[in-house]
């Protein structure tokens, strides 16, 4: 490392600024920040209705009462546990839809942009080496079959 290398590392908060708003300019860090701050309101929207609907649905069907959050059985908090494994599972299912409309939307533009490129021929698959080989003995045996017969 050069001395010149070295002074410029010198410069942590400098480089670390530098480096930081490069970043902000190429707009990942915001697509990013965006991204956060969506996945966060959707994972209250998700908990809110796994909880305040899905769970109540289930405490006044089962448990009779508006609470399931407050069944326990020997001290352990079953209610509990049955609101965070709904809440995963409704988050989950989002998830997976929302990814299954972004690759079906995805497969149909390719698609179509496939459908407006011009359709080529599918060229034979070239012979192996091993189908040479296997070609060249066969010739050799029909040229050897052939000259004994006559």
């Amino acid at each position: 490392m050069t001395k010149k290398e070295l002074e410029q590392k010198k410069h942590v908060v400098k480089n670390a600024f530098k480096k930081s708003k490069e970043a902000v300019i190429r707009g990942n860090l915001l697509i990013l920040a965006i991204g956060v701050l969506l996945g966060n309101a959707f994972g209250l929207v998700i908990s809110s209705l796994a909880t305040d609907v899905i769970m109540a649905a289930i405490a006044k069907i089962w448990a009779g009462s508006g609470d399931l959050a407050k069944w326990e059985v020997g001290g352990i908090y079953i209610g509990k546990f049955l609101a965070a494994l709904v809440n995963f599972v409704v988050v989950a299912v989002c998830i997976f839809l929302g990814l299954l409309i972004f690759f079906t939307i995805k497969n149909a533009i390719e698609y179509a942009k496939a459908k407006r490129q011009p359709i080529e021929e599918e060229k034979a698959p070239e012979p192996t080496t091993e189908e040479l080989i296997l070609a060249t003995l066969k010739k050799i045996e029909e040229n050897t079959h052939n000259t004994i017969k006559k």
